[in-house]
């Protein structure tokens, strides 16, 4: 198992635009965006990998990367040259076509050359948008057993949920015998007939078959070039590909109102339990802050980070991002506030996503009059109202 570990290369996908998390990625690639004021949505990927001893890992970067390439620099340069390991970063390079990447499996086949150069006798292909904790060797193991060509990690959830995802329909050794992207009517599993079982994006390839099924790929003009919607379909009838079933703890961060209910429910009173195992610690980049200084106020069930200045507030199930300042009079409530923000006096928050260094007038709402919030903040279908990067009234 070691030794397939050390075979394997890791590939996370990076590029994609975010567009539902707009505007908190009007700045940034979605893998970046904070989470719980401490981390980005890419340290869960990365430490799953480097917690299941895989060190060969590359990101495929595209929009708006700036942000995630300072993070990784300051945060993930970890491995020394002379060790073979690494992270590195692979924009789209005009290598093998002129195109930015046009879909996850356009995105691995325009780094085949790459790929070829390491020689991994397997690739493992993440998303860099998932909040979970997941040890890899366990997959790898049913890769071996299994003798698979593909394997995808699945979870179960019911029927009725399922027509948002990729729905996967398997025999009583898990072969997978059927995949829909997205169904209207979502196939059971065969031991329960009220679960589905669906994708979680994350792929495991013999690396043989991955270039073969990539190169195929390419060469059709109708081609979305995506893993779920062409490569896993296209693979069954002729390969071994199997479903790795997952049912811990997993956050799919793909639109506002979920980035928002996955951050309140680390404050709510049974928080996921992923960052309480100190041998699996979740790794990113701490800025330097000085300690945190509340002078009054009222705090529950909230997340305070470094840095912060808290006089007199009240702040009730709420994340609190490093170097906040907020002042007396003010009220936070079921709110996420990104590094640097300003509240000023007797300003009242309620259910708002602050994004980093913006200011907060006082006495200025959010969150209780949705006609004038309108007027210069997104809000999502489930009231979440966002304040962009930088934001002022002024």
């Amino acid at each position: 198992m070691e030794l397939l570990s050390k075979k394997t290369l890791v590939m996370v996908l990076c590029g994609g635009k975010g567009e539902r998390l707009y505007p908190l990625t009007r700045d940034r690639a979605k893998p970046s965006v904070p989470f719980l004021g401490a981390y980005r949505i890419v340290d869960f990927s990365l430490s799953n990998a480097l917690n299941s001893g895989l060190r060969r890992i590359a990101l495929l970067t595209q929009y708006k990367s700036l942000s995630l390439e300072r993070h990784i620099l300051n945060g993930w340069s970890i491995f020394h040259a002379e060790s073979g390991d690494y992270i590195i970063s692979l924009p789209a390079q005009g290598r093998v076509s002129d195109h930015w990447y046009e879909g996850t499996a356009d995105a691995v086949f325009q780094n085949v050359y790459t790929i070829q150069q390491e020689n991994p006798e397997a690739v493992l292909v993440l998303s860099g948008d998932h909040i979970y904790n997941a040890d890899y060797r366990k997959l790898l193991l049913f890769f071996s057993q299994t003798d698979a060509d593909a394997l995808i990690m699945t979870r179960t959830i019911p029927v009725e949920s399922a027509s948002r995802f990729g729905v996967i329909g398997v025999d009583a050794e898990r072969r997978i015998v059927e995949f829909a992207e997205k169904p209207k009517k979502p196939f059971s599993t065969p031991w329960d007939p009220g679960k589905s079982l669906i994708s979680m994006g994350v792929y495991l390839f013999k690396t043989s078959v991955m270039i073969k099924a990539l190169i195929k790929d390419a060469r059709n003009m109708k081609s979305s070039h995506d893993f779920g919607r062409d490569i896993i379909p296209a693979l069954i009838g002729g390969h071994r590909v199997f479903a790795y079933t997952f049912d811990d703890y997993w956050e799919d961060i793909g639109t506002i109102d979920a980035y928002w209910e996955a951050n309140m429910a680390f404050v709510s009173p049974s928080p996921p339990g992923i960052l309480k195992d100190p041998a699996w610690p979740v790794r990113t980049y701490k800025p330097q802050y000085p300690p945190t200084f509340i002078a009054s106020g009222e705090l529950r069930s909230s997340i305070i980070g470094s840095g912060c200045g808290l006089s007199g507030c009240l702040i009730e199930r709420s994340i609190i991002a490093p170097g906040v300042r907020i002042e007396a009079g003010a009220e936070v409530v079921d709110s996420i506030l990104f590094e640097d923000v300003a509240v000023r006096r007797g300003a009242r928050l309620r259910k708002v996503i602050i994004d980093k260094s913006s200011t907060i007038p006082e006495r200025f709402e959010i969150g209780f009059d949705a006609d004038k919030d309108s007027r210069n903040f997104k809000i999502s279908k489930a009231g979440v109202r966002v304040v962009p990067k930088g934001w002022t009234s002024e």
